[in-house]
């Protein structure tokens, strides 16, 4: 039985958007009339409360879906019909998770757990359910756009938020509470990491999905955890009953988070006070909390001034920057929780370190750049660089619970039964195919699992080479979710005169960005007149224009980080400006306009002349001719020369000046020609960021903030932090390993003295797999160019021969020069943890040794970063010995 609440707050919220789902609205009343009073109440409160792009996206029937199994759940599970009626609208009902693509999944994944469950315990059957997620899918680093559910079933393969996605609508789908929590970005290492929560008994309970332990809160990630400036979940409406106990920390679009990072690290309560030049206090500010992670300062989370000017949050105790703004007004300010709390000094006994308060002044203009100062910078004023040190909070393990040495052999044998049923499964499924009748498609045809059926019935239709050229044009994970009859869709296409390298990408591929692929091309032809698609195709610029004047947005009501598709946004008349964008390609490319999302700065481009231009109406000129030149801006980095490697996305990026904030550009990949760079910029104000990590999660970092005018060539010399092996290896005292023995691959037994006496070497024992060891081994892929240079050899030690077969393991292997498989059968890795002061129940366990056993350096479990990290400690080793062997020939000759 619903309660009288939640069905007048569902009739409230839907009825508040009946203007906006005008497009669709009779459709949606279509349906409603013919379904049961309680599966009309939740269809408004989904209808009311869904990100609004969702209703353009996907039919009416498959939220009902939804509606009816949870109705179904709630009436016939009995630990479903004990929860809060908010707890089961927000985690059971709920068809969104985070910002996955959805699907029809839960009576699917209801009906392969029913008998796999029954009779179990609440928490036998969330221990149960995660087994069932590890024997079908895994972990993979993949791209930005989410799967769904169900792909990550049909395909085996996903990163974690597509893994905790997975494994929390699996628990939704037989009435178990789940949500998935982030951590969005981390401040001691360079990425971020989701997991999911259970509700049991009144609490939340933490696992890692499609990561079994035997015992609820468990994971690789807890120590990590403990080190997290901000951990949250989401909901997406504001509806409480009393059962949402956690600290709201806001809502940004249409999305509502809950401040989770008490459950697991130290916090400390920061409250900062929004004034404008007067000194008044600013109601409704919005104000930034940014985490510096991959050399970009990300907003973590935005809170909102009170009528005080107030805003607060616990968060755990580390180094964050503050952005506020309200009407064109802005100010930074960088805030040192971990040392204004003492917390390395007293050690915290409790779980909080009080309030620390800031303020921060509101000035016109950006805070670097003063109105005053503007001309003069865009003219070519010379930039300075902003040096700090940011220090990531301490260490703070959460309490994790124990396992037995009995749980911890059975935990091992069902993990082992997992991979094999997994990977089975899926070399029968390719089986299933003729084989070596594609052999250019074979890795795809790989990757795909069961979607493989679809790629194969797509290539076999008939000889049109565009199939061909078409998928190998998509990425990597349109391979494992697009139907033939969407890729199907997409060739209408004619080459003509046009090259290759422009008409496969931006005339044929169906893939612009993030968005799912959906036969768009067929769908936009039957929305336009002829009249209006020879307008277009005449003047391409005037697609935008229609767009502007026929799409609508309001970032309240939606979730921004969720690209629309062309045909939703056009269904529903409405799109965020990224889906506008998306439109304006596909809008183009249908009427046979190579169109593209420039990588740089995801602004649309048509090909006109030979060259891509921007639509003019996007800069509010009146024709494409009156855009700017470009400006140069040519980057130095001597250090380059030395060894040390510039990564976009990990020490550097650069960010042009948007309103009151700086968005990052998108040059992931790009290289430095020996020691400069240059980048073609619009005219504009930019920020340079540069991080150096230290072994102890710290950061020295630099900024430097200056303008571009149109047509400048200008230099800037890269700032990177200083440092020296003294400063990176102050935490970590050579330490003499114990007498060790490994098995080689032919089965001989060696001692790790003997196999290490040749000099310097990486002792990698890794898990093979699982995601810290992922994240290892494609850095090394990554750095092997530097790491066959760096005169160091990797002793990479296995648990298991299987483990061999590691697709990612054997990627590095292939790009590696130099290293020698060993086999751990008598517990090396965790007595040689023991001795080098790290965690033994964590791998991977990286051991950097110098002459024979002496280990220098090391690091266990989940350490994003640490390849690069080793790679600098052994260059400045190199350093230190050369300038060693100077002296003393220097000395001699004296």
């Amino acid at each position: 039985m619903l309660s009288p609440a939640l069905q007048d707050y569902a009739e409230r919220r839907f009825r508040e958007r009946a203007e906006i789902y005008a497009p669709i609205f009779s459709e949606i009343e279509s349906g409603l009339s013919c379904c049961a009073q309680e599966e009309a109440v939740l269809m408004r409160f989904l209808y009311g409360t869904m990100p609004v792009r969702d209703a353009g996206e996907y039919g009416f029937e498959v939220f009902l879906s939804y509606v009816r199994h949870a109705l179904w759940l709630r009436d016939n599970v009995e630990w479903c019909r004990r929860l809060p009626e908010d707890i089961f609208v927000h985690y059971v009902l709920y068809y969104r998770i985070n910002t996955e693509d959805i699907s029809d999944c839960r009576p699917f994944f209801y009906e392969r757990l029913k008998d796999r469950i029954a009779g179990l315990s609440l928490e036998e059957a969330v221990r149960e359910i995660n087994y069932w997620c590890a024997e079908h899918a895994a972990y993979e680093s993949t791209d930005g756009r989410t799967a769904s559910p169900m792909t990550m079933y049909r395909c085996g393969k996903g990163r974690c938020g597509e893994e905790s996605a997975f494994a929390a609508a699996a628990c939704r789908s037989v009435g178990i509470a789940a949500r998935q929590v982030y951590a969005p970005r981390w401040a001691h290492c360079d990425d971020n990491h989701a997991w999911v929560e259970v509700y049991i008994h009144g609490r939340w309970h933490f696992l890692g999905a499609c990561e079994p332990e035997e015992e609820l809160d468990r994971g690789w990630f807890s120590g990590p955890a403990g080190r997290a400036i901000l951990i949250h979940s989401r909901c997406f409406c504001d509806y409480d009953c009393g059962g949402m106990q956690e600290e709201w920390i806001g809502r940004e679009d249409g999305v509502y988070y809950l401040n989770e990072t008490a459950s697991y690290a130290k916090t400390c309560r920061l409250t900062v006070t929004v004034k404008d030049a007067s000194g008044r206090p600013v109601r409704g500010a919005r104000v930034a909390v940014e985490i510096l992670n991959m050399a970009e300062f990300f907003p973590a989370a935005a809170l909102v001034t009170d009528e005080n000017g107030e805003a607060g949050i616990t968060m755990g105790i580390g180094d964050v920057r503050l952005r506020a703004w309200s009407g064109g007004c802005v100010c930074e300010k960088m805030v040192f929780p971990a040392q204004e709390a003492g917390a390395r000094d007293s050690g915290l006994k409790e779980n909080r370190a009080g309030e620390i308060r800031t303020e921060l002044v509101l000035k016109s203009g950006y805070p670097f750049i003063q109105e005053e100062d503007v001309k003069g910078r865009l003219a070519g004023g010379s930039n300075t660089w902003e040096q700090i040190l940011l220090t990531a909070p301490a260490q703070a393990p959460v309490s994790c619970a124990r396992q037995s040495e009995e749980q911890k052999g059975r935990r091992q044998r069902r993990l082992e039964e997992a991979v094999h049923l997994r990977e089975e499964r899926f070399r029968a499924l390719l089986g299933q195919l003729p084989a070596g009748e594609f052999p250019e498609e074979k890795e795809m045809l790989q990757i795909a699992g069961e979607n493989a059926a679809q790629l194969y019935a797509f290539l076999k239709k008939d000889g049109n080479p565009d199939r061909k050229r078409l998928l190998h044009s998509l990425a990597r994970k349109d391979y494992k979710d697009a139907p033939a009859g969407v890729l199907e869709d997409h060739l209408s296409c004619t080459q003509g005169e046009l090259p290759e390298d422009i008409y496969v990408p931006y005339l044929l591929c169906p893939r612009i960005y993030l968005e799912e692929l959906t036969p768009w091309r067929s769908f936009i032809c039957s929305c336009f007149s002829e009249e209006e698609k020879y307008a277009f195709t005449r003047r391409p610029e005037l697609v935008w224009d229609y767009i502007e004047k026929n799409i609508r947005y309001d970032a309240r009501l939606d979730y921004s980080a969720v690209c629309g598709t062309p045909i939703g946004c056009l269904k529903l008349k409405w799109g965020s400006l990224l889906t506008r964008k998306i439109l304006f390609v596909a809008i183009c490319r249908s009427l046979g306009i190579p169109a593209r999302l420039r990588r740089s700065t995801i602004q649309p481009e048509y090909l006109e002349n030979g060259e891509f231009r921007a639509p003019a109406g996007l800069h509010g000129k009146d024709s494409p001719g009156c855009l700017p030149a470009p400006a140069l801006l040519t980057l130095e980095a001597p250090e380059a020369q030395s060894g040390e490697k510039w990564n976009y996305g990990q020490n550097w990026t650069i960010g042009k000046l948007e309103g009151t904030g700086f968005c990052t550009l998108g040059y992931e990949g790009i290289c430095f020609s020996g020691d400069s760079l240059t980048l073609e910029l619009e005219a504009g104000v930019y920020r340079l960021v540069t991080s150096r990590r230290l072994p102890d999660g710290n950061q020295l970092a630099a900024f430097s903030v200056f303008g571009l005018k149109s047509g400048e060539c200008r230099a800037v010399e890269l700032l990177s932090g200083e440092n020296d092996e003294k400063t990176m290896l102050s935490d970590y005292p050579a330490r003499e390993l114990p007498e060790l023995f490994l098995w080689d691959v032919s089965g001989e037994r060696q001692s790790l003295a003997h196999i290490t006496g040749r000099g310097t070497a990486l002792v990698a024992f890794l898990g093979a797999g699982e995601e810290p060891t992922e994240h290892v081994l494609n850095e090394l892929n990554d750095y092997a160019e530097q790491w066959n240079g760096s005169g160091a050899e990797i002793i990479a030690v296995l648990r298991r021969p299987e483990e061999l077969k590691n697709a990612t393991l054997q990627r590095a292997l292939a790009r590696l020069s130099s290293v020698r498989i060993y086999f751990d059968r008598e517990e090396a890795s965790e007595k040689t943890a023991a001795v080098m002061g790290a965690d033994p129940e964590k791998l991977p366990l990286l051991v950097l040794t110098e002459e024979g056993r002496r280990g220098i350096y090391s690091c266990a479990g989940y350490h994003v970063g640490s390849v690069d990290l080793i790679l600098q400690i052994l260059l400045l080793r190199k350093k230190g010995r050369k300038e060693e062997n100077d002296d003393n020939f220097n000395r001699k000759a004296e």
